[in-house]
């Protein structure tokens, strides 16, 4: 996780100095008081500082998700556009201040804790501006901002979001009725409810494109190269196959069963099975670290990938990712059961006992012992491999 130092300095110096200059604007331009002014603004200043603050406090401990440290522009932009955008509501009806979106697209860009403090800050200013600063207001948009906001803390390479989605409008819709309709004390009508539903629809579409661009520049931006490394008639997979039919065959099976632990154990899985495909390629081109570098530059691994090959192809470098370790296990197993059906193809062998004997030598928890694999993943692996029994006739 890096970050360049000169933007580090841009950033947080725009950070403080857009969000104080922007909110006296707006203070202009809603007509307010110099009482009113002094008031909100030293308010506003304390927010600067403290969401300048958390900002790089969570740079600085690693604390951002994703890549977002490498990409602190992209967070200033979604920022900066969510600031002005809070600024223009009080233009709007109450009902119509869209924060939802705002505050999730400013979590998925940076962390939870920062978008706290950027929501906070935001929400309670618009309030204030609005001229209208009460209590209902504040807490109906920072509620709903703010489950949103944990509904959507992690998003997996599966990017399953619709649950999300849906309680997050639900409970902006909610907390709106509650808030600005019913406490109205009038009849009820299909007329006081048409604003809330308008913006849960408004927010729900530009949420979607949020997540839509999310999904394809962040969460999954390397799905597409992973499907194509991944497939079994991919140049440098049949290559393989014209060089050894039994080193490909027993990397394909391999990654078959690194794909079940990994999924299994909660892990990258499309990394696991790029591993396991191409662990063997070094011992059968002869590579040297040079020539494994430069195969995964040639193939335009993703750099996680690219990483994870070339430190397993390193015999001396120590196992580390759960990745590594499940093709490492796996591997071994494939490796072991290949060897007794080539000794002899029709001997009946009991993969219970193998399995338990193979995971329990000295040289395999040696192997691991500096590893991120825990005992429950250890479970699972062991698990899952005894599950696998009939796969391994295939390998006769």
């Amino acid at each position: 996780m890096t970050y360049n130092k000169k933007q580090l300095v841009i950033v947080g110096i725009t950070l403080f100095l857009s969000t104080v200059l922007l909110t006296t604007g707006a203070m202009f331009l809603y007509k307010k008081s110099y009482g009113e002014m002094l008031s909100i603004g030293v308010l506003c200043v304390i927010f600067a500082l403290f969401l300048t603050f958390s900002f790089y406090y969570e740079l600085l401990h690693k604390a951002f998700d994703y890549d977002n440290s490498e990409h602190l522009y992209r967070f200033l932009f979604v920022y900066e556009i969510s600031l002005v955008l809070s600024l223009l509501y009080p233009f709007s009806e109450r009902s119509g201040w869209m924060f939802t979106a705002l505050c999730v697209s400013i979590a998925l860009f940076s962390n939870s804790l920062v978008s706290v403090f950027a929501s906070t800050g935001l929400i309670g200013i618009t309030t204030l501006v609005s001229g209208q600063a009460d209590v209902k207001r504040f807490m109906v948009h920072f509620l709903s901002a703010m489950i949103a906001v944990a509904l959507f803390r992690s998003i997996d390479e599966y990017f399953k979001v619709s649950f999300s989605i849906f309680m997050s409008m639900l409970s902006l819709f909610v907390l709106e009725t509650a808030g600005f309709i019913f406490l109205e004390n009038k009849e009820l009508s299909f007329e006081q409810f048409i604003m809330p539903i308008v913006n849960v629809a408004i927010n729900t579409i530009v949420l979607f494109w949020i997540l839509k661009y999310f999904n394809d520049t962040i969460a999954n931006r390397y799905r597409n190269k992973y499907l194509e490394l991944n497939d079994q008639e991919y140049s440098a997979l049949a290559k393989l196959k014209e060089v050894s039919k039994e080193e490909y065959l027993r990397s394909i099976h391999t990654a078959y069963l690194a794909e079940r632990i990994a999924i299994a154990c909660g892990c990258n899985v499309d990394m696991a099975k790029n591993l396991a495909y191409y662990h063997r390629i070094k011992k059968c081109f002869e590579y040297d670290h040079d020539g494994m570098v430069n195969f995964v530059k040639e193939n335009n691994f993703p750099p996680e990938a690219a990483e994870t090959v070339v430190e397993f192809a390193d015999k001396t470098a120590p196992l580390i990712k759960k990745e590594a370790c499940i093709v490492y296990l796996s591997d071994k197993l494939i490796s072991s059961i290949m060897q007794i059906f080539a000794a002899d193809n029709q001997k009946k062998v009991d993969y219970g006992e193998l399995i338990d004997t193979l995971l329990d030598k000295h040289y395999i928890k040696n192997a691991l012992i500096d590893s991120d694999m825990s005992q429950r993943d250890m479970k699972n692996v062991r698990e899952i491999m005894k599950r696998e029994t009939l796969y391994y006739d295939f390998l006769r």
